[in-house]
């Protein structure tokens, strides 16, 4: 009976036929070749050599996809019906495996119903479907999210997988909106790497989402999203103060003053007031929020940190005078990227004329926020490569040691943050310097590189 199978018999269907390549049609030409052994064979004929067929046999298998001859089930997804083959599908899923060969799930006539989401249904299905016959899949920012569900669904690993790479790619700088979207999706279906791309990506262009003509789409931010943005120290942006504008501004239009005490408490917190000037520690005195009488717990949060915040301004710059003052959570008093007060320099990568040229810039000498530029500092900007950039700092008017941090933002033409990079912090003293180590991510799109140093507390 199994011979019958074979294209040698005479009396094979033509259907079946025309899916059997003819011997003569071999072509063992691009077949890989793998040496397994150098040691003799029994036969004493030579070395051990495995070869494979891979592209041919994917593309024999390619062929059955969504085809009557010898399916032996058939799906229903919404309006459409797809003819499958059980062993196929079952020994890329161990779902579907059960799915397929369980009596609970069968038919009288194969047929199995199965209920997807909208955006599974259609084309999608069809793609993740004929995955199983051809190991490929072709992907966009429309039916990745769909593929990903079902490849989910299903347990079809390599295909989760491939959704994962992909969304990873295209979540990278600059493509906010897209990390935007996939953050939360990176929760939901624990893929970790997707997750550090799309908060990276966010955080250097949280300006971005701030803006004016994207505050829709910032108030629709969840309270997870926007917990886990604050927590980070590698926001972008022009000051701390502008943060908690806009934080204090999605708070306010949340339903109902329940919801709003809620989310505040929690997020109110991780807004680092000792980062920002006196005279904006005021303006927050002077803001809505804090003056809302209907919510007074607000205001006594506001209070407490605001007290934080004057109390650092007034210890920190005594440190070392008195007994060094304690300030916990270190992370709540070190500075983001603020650009407004910390540049102190930009280059244009595109250019050549300040290669291994020394520069003098000033900053602020103090970790108080400040707009005092008192300490003198020498910068020597090296171009390695196309891609690779060495940047020596050096503190030469110090009198006493200084803990900074030393951090390079990489722009593109249209003023998007394409990467950046931060030191750890740094000792600095007239007899020594730091060397920070840029490998350009995207050297072809990189425009300029505006370099932050910043004092901070130990």
């Amino acid at each position: 009976m199994a011979d019958d199978l074979f294209a040698s018999s005479p009396f094979l269907d033509l259907p079946f036929a025309e899916f059997i390549d003819p011997v003569d049609n071999y072509n063992a030409s691009g077949l890989s070749t793998t040496i397994m052994s150098s040691a003799a064979t029994t036969a004493g004929t030579g070395v051990e050599v495995t070869l494979n067929a891979t592209n041919e046999h994917v593309e024999s298998t390619s062929k059955f996809f969504n085809n009557p001859l010898f399916s032996d089930a058939y799906f229903r997804v919404g309006t459409q019906t797809y003819h499958v083959h059980k062993f196929i599908l079952a020994k890329a899923s161990d779902v579907l495996a059960t799915l397929l060969y369980s009596q609970q799930w069968a038919s009288s006539n194969g047929e199995i119903l199965l209920e997807e989401q909208d955006e599974c249904q259609g084309e999608v299905f069809e793609k993740f479907l004929k995955f199983f016959y051809t190991a490929q899949v072709t992907l966009d920012t429309t039916n990745v999210l769909g593929l990903l569900c079902l490849a989910d669904k299903y347990n079809v690993q390599p295909l989760r997988n491939l959704c994962s790479q992909f969304m990873t790619m295209k979540a990278k700088p600059p493509n906010v909106r897209n990390a935007i979207a996939w953050y939360s999706i990176s929760k939901q279906f624990s893929l970790n790497d997707l997750g550090v791309i799309c908060m990276h990506t966010v955080a250097w262009n949280i300006e971005y989402l701030l803006s004016p003509i994207n505050q829709n789409e910032w108030y629709q931010c969840d309270v997870d999203f926007i917990r886990d943005l604050l927590s980070t120290s590698n926001l972008v942006l022009s000051n701390e103060y502008c943060l908690y504008v806009s934080v204090s501004d999605w708070l306010l239009a949340r339903s109902s003053n329940t919801l709003l005490q809620t989310c505040a408490h929690e997020l109110l917190p991780l807004i680092r007031f000792s980062q920002m000037l006196p005279i904006q520690l005021h303006q927050v005195e002077q803001s809505v929020l804090y003056q809302r009488n209907d919510i007074g717990q607000i205001q006594d949060l506001l209070k407490r940190l605001l007290c934080q915040a004057y109390r650092f301004h007034a210890l920190a710059p005594l440190r070392r005078e008195v007994h060094t003052p304690e300030f916990v959570p270190l992370e709540w008093y070190l500075p983001r990227q603020y650009t407004e007060m910390n540049i102190t320099d930009r280059v244009d990568i595109q250019s050549t004329l300040r290669f291994g040229i020394q520069v003098d810039v000033q900053t602020s000498s103090s970790p108080v926020p400040s707009v005092d530029r008192t300490a003198d500092w020498k910068v020597v900007y090296r171009k390695r490569s196309h891609d690779k950039w060495t940047l020596k700092v050096h503190r030469h008017d110090a009198v006493y040691e200084t803990q900074a941090q030393v951090t390079a933002i990489i722009y593109d033409n249209e003023r998007r943050v394409l990467q950046v990079e931060q030191g750890e912090t740094f000792a600095f003293t007239t007899s020594n310097q730091y060397e920070l180590e840029i490998v350009l991510s995207n050297p072809s799109d990189a425009k300029e590189l505006y370099l932050l140093i910043k004092p901070v507390i130990s």
